[in-house]
């Protein structure tokens, strides 16, 4: 059921912890009903946008068919995809590490690496996709340092590329959640990335990638500590 994954994605666990878990529930549905009305004026809206839109190009090729079946309720299906599309704007970093755990003295790279993603440009509001490789290295002398578990840093690049933005801040705002949710020593993100709007138009380059880096503390410092994690993610020979 489609009612199952709010449950088990934030519901559940929420009541869980709550000392009323039904007084709990009724004030978090009041807030769904409220955002749902939100999120369905937002719909209207750009449904409308979308429809002038494909109006524009009507001028602009009379022989484009608005009547056509498959392009009949494209506005109403455009407006759905980009909200998809851009739901990390309505998420913060605890969304994603909203459980993590004591260090435990560990004092190697922690990494997760090939972490898909679908972003969206800015510029054109054309999609851009790749990879992330995330890392970090626990502080064993702070009690305050903690882990994370796996679903969490795939977790916080989903936050940070659902919205619309440039590759190079994506990179970084991974790369400082870290930092600050989980005190580290050192943080270094990778991204590699085809973006849409050089591989469908302008410059028409189908092959070519984008690579950005963000470092924080002992990944900048230590060069052997960097090489390590390029060499994890197979960036070196």
């Amino acid at each position: 059921m489609k009612l199952e994954r709010p449950f088990n994605t934030f519901l559940g666990r929420e009541m869980a912890s709550a000392k009323d878990p039904i007084a709990h529930l009724e004030k978090r549905m009041e807030e769904i009903k409220m955002r749902s009305v939100e999120m369905y004026n937002a719909h209207q809206t750009m449904t409308k946008g979308y429809k002038m839109v494909l109006e524009g190009l009507k001028q602009a090729y009379p022989q484009f068919d608005l009547k056509d079946p498959n392009v009949v309720d494209s506005p109403q299906r455009m407006a759905r995809a980009l909200l998809e599309i851009c739901s990390g704007l309505g998420s913060v970093n605890s969304d994603a590490m909203n459980a993590t755990f004591p260090s435990e003295k560990y004092n190697e790279v922690i990494m997760l690496k090939n972490i898909d993603f679908t972003s969206l440009c800015s510029h054109h509001f054309i999609p851009f996709t790749g990879v992330t490789h995330v890392g970090y290295l626990p502080d064993i002398v702070s009690e305050d340092s903690r882990l994370a578990g796996l679903s969490k840093l795939a977790r916080i690049v989903d936050v940070h590329a659902q919205r619309p933005q440039l590759q190079e801040r994506m990179c970084y705002n991974i790369m400082e959640a870290l930092r600050v949710e989980l005190k580290p020593v050192g943080v270094m993100v990778v991204i590699e990335a085809a973006h849409g709007c050089l591989t469908c138009r302008g410059a028409k380059k189908a092959n070519a990638q984008m690579v950005t880096s963000a470092v924080f503390g002992r990944f900048k410092d230590d060069h052997k500590l960097r090489e390590e994690f390029l060499s994890l993610v197979g960036k070196q020979n």
